[in-house]
């Protein structure tokens, strides 16, 4: 039976809706019957945590095994959580290695060696020669589920054996090997189908084979794919013994993420998507590179023209209030940077799909400001703490007052530029505007206007009434 994929929106309501019946376990059932396990997948992040349990525990395990290696990691994390040994058995069985070693490297040591005792012992060992090598190798990336044949094979003899394993992950080549599992060569399986049933593998191959050794980077899997059009690429040791299959879905994934992990990097945001990440996380990641401008505005804020110290300064209102223009530049500096962060995730999510405009638009908008809530707290807590301490002889109340004067103007205008940075991409793709082309350079500059002067207000106000 075919399926069609389905509309996140619609099925959220769906799912919603069943749960919310008197009969909420069987009308799950029948409402997740027929749908794709990406689909339910995608649609994870977007539940309740019950819900998300519920939903998982209706469908069967194969689904499960497909829905936990394409949901986000926050679900996933969620779910794994919530199994049990048996459970966990039974949903690695149904994966792929590859993607089952992946899962294994996600639980606790104690609960992965409870997992590995309870399995077969060929597929334990077989787990275990895949969880040897580091996550982002080749070795981490490949799986040992692929065709291999002596080259003395007959072209039938060939495709019996594919018959015969015919759920095997690799179906797009069958690698030639000896005795020791040296790569010989390799044929693709339109060749071997193509060919003279009594023809024998050697003859058919090609020696040249394009190989990767296990220790590699997998952005160097990715390079070689991409340079000469593989679906697949073999992984070698040094003495070129053939240990698995680098597969083209894997290839693709470590080409997203390494495309990712270079924007966000850009534009010194978290290197994974925010909807993989906690909110405090994002703005702990995000912090450390808004620090940045903060040194440089207040070398320049120093750099004020009066020959007075800062308490003399303060001791004047009219003073207290042209000082407050030396910090315009760390305030512009800061306000781009957090918007430029935001927007940058939030136009990456739109561009592959793990941001729906039409669905996540208000609790990511909130989640952002949450964000821009912590980091103003900590950006104006330190330029606080530094106003104060160079502010000594203190002099009643006026070592406090200024600085949290500017401490509120700069933490207000971190806040508002982390709402625009959201904003304004989901709006232009609302409106039918490239957020790519538009929201960056708009941003930029609405950002250095308004949080300029959303400082001078909240800053005047403060210095009013303390």
């Amino acid at each position: 039976m075919s399926q069609a994929s389905h509309d996140p929106t619609n099925l959220i309501e769906k799912i919603r809706a069943a749960l919310d019946s008197s009969t909420p376990d069987q009308h799950l059932r029948e409402t997740l019957r027929g749908i794709r396990p990406e689909d339910i997948a995608h649609i994870l992040d977007e539940l309740e945590t019950d819900q998300k349990l519920k939903v998982f525990d209706a469908v069967g395990t194969e689904t499960q095994a497909e829905v936990i290696d394409d949901t986000d990691p926050t679900s996933r994390e969620l779910v794994i959580e919530n199994l049990d040994i048996a459970e966990l058995q039974s949903i690695l069985e149904e994966m792929p290695p590859d993607e089952a070693t992946d899962l294994l490297n996600e639980l606790p040591q104690s609960k992965r060696r409870k997992v590995l005792s309870g399995m077969e012992p060929a597929t334990t060992v077989e787990l275990l020669r895949l969880m040897q090598h580091p996550a982002h190798t080749a070795g981490g990336i490949m799986t040992l589920d692929y065709f291999a044949v002596n080259p003395e094979f007959t072209s039938k003899d060939a495709i019996s054996l594919i018959q015969e394993h015919i759920d095997t992950e690799v179906v797009n080549y069958v690698y030639a090997v000896d005795e020791q599992r040296h790569l010989l060569g390799v044929i693709s399986i339109r060749d071997l189908l193509g060919s003279d049933p009594e023809t024998h593998v050697s003859e058919l191959m090609t020696t040249e084979v394009i190989s990767i050794a296990v220790e590699e980077d997998q952005e160097a899997v990715a390079h070689l794919a991409r340079r000469y059009h593989l679906q697949a690429i073999p992984v070698v040791d040094r003495d070129n013994h053939l240990l698995g299959v680098a597969t083209i879905d894997d290839i693709v994934e470590v080409l997203s993420e390494e495309a990712d992990e270079d924007i966000y990097r850009m534009a010194g945001a978290p290197v994974v998507h925010p909807a993989q990440q906690k909110i405090l996380r994002r703005a702990l990641v995000r912090i450390p590179w808004l620090l940045l401008p903060v040194l440089s505005g207040f070398i320049l804020a120093w750099m004020h023209p009066d020959d007075r110290s800062l308490s003399e300064i303060l001791a004047s209102d009219s003073d207290q209030r042209l000082l407050l223009a030396a910090f315009i530049p760390l305030v512009i500096g800061i306000a781009g940077g957090v918007g430029i962060q935001s927007a940058t995730m939030v136009v990456r999510g739109m561009a592959v799909g793990d941001i729906d405009p039409r669905r996540t638009t208000l609790r990511l908008f909130r989640q952002e400001v949450v964000v821009g809530v912590f980091i103003a707290l900590a950006i104006g807590g330190v330029v606080g703490v530094v106003l104060a301490t160079v502010s000594w002889p203190w002099n009643g109340m006026e070592w406090i007052r200024f600085p949290i004067a500017v401490s509120a103007g700069i933490g207000a205008g971190i806040v508002l530029a982390s709402a625009c940075g959201t904003a304004f991409p989901i709006f232009c793709e609302k409106i039918g505007l490239d957020p790519a082309l538009v929201a960056g350079p708009f941003i930029t500059s609405f950002n250095d206007v308004t949080a300029a002067v959303t400082f001078i207000a909240i800053a005047e106000l403060i210095l009013r009434v303390l």
